[in-house]
């Protein structure tokens, strides 16, 4: 068969096909599948422990009656991780702003820009048990390690040291957010305040920030998320400092290990395990939606004008420090931090330091490849579908749909991973620990390609997509050959993002599965072992490999996207 005929050949499948999916209520069957299919594979296992809690209310009072010390240690771990949230949050916002308008408004050259970017994106390409590692070398105290030039070693307490590591985690994620939302702003409306005698920070203090508070909120959400749920590079750096402190996330780990334990399991943890995780459900959403309530309901000042006060701010010195502090921030305390354990690569070189278990090495990390290329295609198959059916279908299931997609996200992966493992060992339908880490994976990626995809749709005007269905076009045919190279661009990048925040969880695996291992359960437990310079090595080869990924498709799509329009 030649290529014209199987050319041919598709052309009649696809026809064929389009005629018979073009049926309304073959549409409407289909878009049911795909919401119940979301419904019971990824929202209904992310929530089942607060049904399971409910259920078992009478026997976790009882268990704290008998245990109060259990209460105490879920107060501790509370504290931290609300401590550390809010604290990162508000730091990131003060340093994140000035650094993203840098970006978008200052008069940075092309290159200069690209170079500023990739190394704000650099940290998102290390597995968070390797920052964990990085910044307890270069801020904490740890035993038996010596310390090399430049380390500051002053850190011994464990809420300066979270907080130094939550930095390197979250902060690049809330200044992609706010370069996001910003470039969205039109710099005319502020240019038009100059022109009628108004200083540039008066303009942006009076225009742009009305405007842009909703991407604060979106970016103190990004960044209270993120904190609230890291847990590998928690452990790294309590393991590492050898700082007794619990967090929620740590906590959930810890405890779900000992449930798992073949020589001595211990199901009574269960009950207490499912409160804590259902108290760090509702914290993330307290927070979060105090977060969306504050940036609705806070109003900035815009008639009072402070002329002197304001026209200081807007002079070139004051523009400079402001810049400044911003990338000695991200140096200081993002950068190097992040990155500080590639000092140590000469010092892992010797003889004792390369008894590694390779072939454990090497499957854990097939087993993250399997994990995330199972999770991602999961994801593209249902969230695709779902994000069209939300984008196009503007009704109040739509709308209800459009809610449940967050949730998610919102979970603390640690108490969604935990959430997914009680669910399908409640089903007894399936005990395989591969099973239980793809689902967990998956409800937690979830998001991403939703939201790219209905992102991605809301820049495509429906007149392209009515004019083709007027003069005759089917449904399939419509989507193939009109909305999926639209939206293609932002498909892909719904795939890198589900991709690589899958390649670097810890807490999710853990919570679900404790005797599997990824490649940042393996570095996780490295460094329990105290096994450093083994450890660095891994988490060497994983940095190279992630960010050597990333960037190349990065700059591949991006250059494809920009000569596609």
């Amino acid at each position: 068969m030649t290529f014209k005929q199987r050319k041919i050949n598709a052309s009649l499948f696809l026809d064929y096909f389009s005629a018979f999916s073009s049926s309304r209520l073959l549409s409407k069957i289909f878009y049911f599948f795909v919401l119940a299919f979301f419904l019971f594979l990824i929202l209904t296992p992310t929530v089942y422990v607060i049904f399971y809690l409910f259920g078992q209310s009478e026997v976790v009072i009882a268990y704290f009656q008998t245990q109060p010390e259990a209460f105490n240690m879920i107060q501790e771990a509370l504290f931290y991780s609300v401590s550390v949230a809010v604290i990162v949050s508000i730091v990131d916002l003060i340093f994140g702003i000035p650094l993203a308008w840098l970006l978008v408004r200052g008069m940075l050259s092309g290159r200069i820009k690209t170079i500023l970017n990739i190394l704000i994106e650099l940290p998102l390409a290390v597995p968070t048990a390797g920052l964990g590692l990085s910044v307890a070398l270069f801020w904490g105290v740890v035993p038996g390690i010596s310390s090399p030039p430049f380390s500051l070693r002053i850190i011994t307490s464990a809420l300066p040291i979270l907080v130094l590591f939550h930095f390197t985690t979250t902060f690049p994620y809330v200044v992609r957010s706010l370069a996001a939302i910003l470039e969205e702003i039109d710099v005319y409306l502020e240019i038009a305040g100059r022109t009628c005698g108004a200083s540039s920070f008066t303009a942006a203090r009076t225009i742009t920030f009305p405007l842009f508070r909703s991407g604060v909120a979106t970016s103190l959400i990004l960044s209270l998320a993120k904190s609230l749920s890291d847990t590998g590079g928690v452990m790294s750096v309590l393991s590492a400092t050898q700082i007794s402190v619990w967090t929620g996330t740590v906590l959930i780990g810890t405890w779900k290990h000992e449930i798992d334990i073949p020589a001595r399991v211990n199901l009574d943890l269960i009950p207490p395990l499912a409160f804590l995780c259902v108290a760090m459900i509702f914290i993330a959403l307290i927070l979060m939606s105090t977060s969306r309530l504050i940036a609705k309901r806070v109003k900035i000042p815009i008639k009072k004008v402070w002329y002197e006060t304001e026209r200081k701010l807007s002079e070139k010195r004051s523009i400079t420090t402001r810049n400044t502090l911003a990338i000695v921030f991200l140096g200081l305390f993002v950068l190097i931090p992040s990155f500080f354990l590639i000092l140590y690569i000469p010092i892992g070189f010797t003889s004792s330091s390369l008894q590694v278990d390779w072939f454990r090495f090497f499957g854990s990390i097939a087993n993250s490849l399997i994990v995330s290329i199972v999770a991602t295609t999961i994801n593209v198959l249902l969230g695709v579908p779902l994000g069209i059916f939300i984008s196009r279908k503007k009704n109040r299931i739509s709308n209800f749909f459009n809610v449940l997609v967050d949730i998610p996200y919102v979970v603390p992966s640690s108490a969604l991973g935990f959430s997914v493992g009680l669910f399908w060992n409640a089903q007894q339908l399936i005990s395989n620990q591969l099973f239980f880490v793809i689902m967990a994976h998956s409800a937690m990626t979830f998001p991403f390609i939703v939201r790219n995809v209905i992102g991605g749709l809301e820049d495509l005007d429906l007149y392209y997509e009515e004019t083709a269905r007027t003069l005759g076009a089917r449904n399939f045919q419509i989507f193939y050959l009109i909305t999926l190279p639209i939206i293609k661009f932002s498909i892909i990048a719904g795939i890198i993002m589900s991709f690589t925040r899958s390649v670097g969880e810890t807490g999710a695996t853990l919570a679900v599965a404790t005797g599997f291992e990824t490649a940042p359960v393996f570095i996780v437990n490295l460094i329990n072992e105290h096994q450093f310079f083994n450890a660095s090595l891994a988490i060497i080869a994983l940095i190279v490999c992630t960010s050597l990924v990333i960037l190349v498709l990065r700059t591949t799509f991006g250059q494809k996207k920009v000569r596609r329009v």
